[in-house]
């Protein structure tokens, strides 16, 4: 398998097409501001990992999540009824029974506990709860993943793998009823991100996978906070074809993020506004960590200009999105 970092423990930074292999983290060269090398134990506890799958639908929409922040892990599963504003939902923090392999194209994400089970593979997801479950597959290969290595704060890096729309097929239990769900009627999109992020990280985000109304498969990836040192995670899919996006700005009230969200791009690209439906959030504070996390559920209008194409409109999209900061 082919690995990330070089044998003299740089990284290539920027987009990469392809796929990289191994994240083989414990073989940068990672120091501290002054110069100090770091152990391989400080390199194991401070590599953070995430890996979320979100689903949506016109009735519905879901997550699941592994998170692997060295001494701790965290894993969450949901269902929003887009219908009714009902949350289902399941998260359990743990300091062992979890991993993230760290390999972005052929993922193995994995936390299990008498409470929540979730398998995060290349194949699919598999998600058991009390009251919520999810055996999915993906059907088709993203043609055109988003792929960047980015510096982060002065001697650390970013790594994500964004993916959207993926098309799926399998079943969801909610409440103890069986439903099928299948794409078009049924999408999906994923992120896996790793790396050696600063000691306090915030970021704002935004997501989609639709269907537009030409019958267009449409995916997008919007991001303030990480990933912009020369280079961003921005990006929209429209019939499978990547358009890479500038700085975006994020306008919403902090202090009521279930008021809309104005989200535009500097390259005058993109132009949205994000009606919120419902949301989750989670708040700890611990002595080692916190977070204070609000992932919205809800939909996107507007329009997306691509360079040298006609403006595509958007209508109430479904997707997310999320104010984050976290201290680890």
């Amino acid at each position: 398998m082919e690995k990330l970092i070089r044998d003299d423990g740089t990284l290539p930074f920027g987009y990469h097409d392809g796929p990289v292999g191994e994240l083989n983290f414990l073989d940068f060269d990672l120091k501290s501001a002054f110069g100090s090398r770091r152990s391989n134990l400080y390199k194991r506890i401070k590599f953070n990992r995430f890996n979320f799958v979100g689903f949506m639908a016109e009735d519905f929409m879901a997550g699941v999540a592994v998170v692997n922040l060295g001494l701790i892990k965290n894993g969450f599963a949901y269902h929003f009824d887009r219908n009714t504003g009902e949350l289902t939902e399941a998260s359990v923090l743990t300091p062992i029974r979890a991993e993230i392999r760290p390999t972005p194209d052929s993922p193995l994400s994995r936390i299990k506990t008498s409470s929540l089970s979730i398998s995060i593979s290349e194949k699919g997801v598999r998600c058991n709860t009390q009251k919520f479950s999810l055996e999915v597959d993906f059907t088709a290969p993203h043609p055109n993943p988003l792929r960047v290595l980015s510096r982060t704060g002065y001697r650390g890096w970013t790594y994500t793998d964004k993916r959207s729309p993926v098309p799926v097929k399998g079943t969801m239990t909610v409440n103890g009823n069986l439903r099928e769900i299948t794409s078009p009627d049924v999408l999906a999109l994923t992120d896996w991100s790793a790396g050696y992020m600063r000691r306090e990280t915030f970021w704002s985000w935004a997501a989609s996978a639709a269907t537009l109304d030409d019958g267009r498969p449409f995916g997008m990836n919007l991001a303030a906070g990480v990933n912009e040192t020369g280079f961003t995670e921005n990006m929209i899919w429209v019939d499978g074809s990547p358009v890479h996006i500038g700085p975006v700005h994020f306008d919403y009230k902090e202090n009521d993020t279930t008021s809309p969200w104005q989200i535009t791009s500097m390259d005058g690209i993109v132009d949205l506004t994000f009606t919120p439906e419902g949301y989750r959030d989670e708040k700890v504070n611990a002595v080692f960590m916190g977070s204070l996390f609000t992932q919205l559920c809800g939909s996107f209008s507007g329009t997306i200009t691509p360079p040298g194409a006609p403006p595509v409109t958007i209508t109430r999209a479904p997707g997310f999105c999320e104010d984050h900061f976290a201290r680890w």
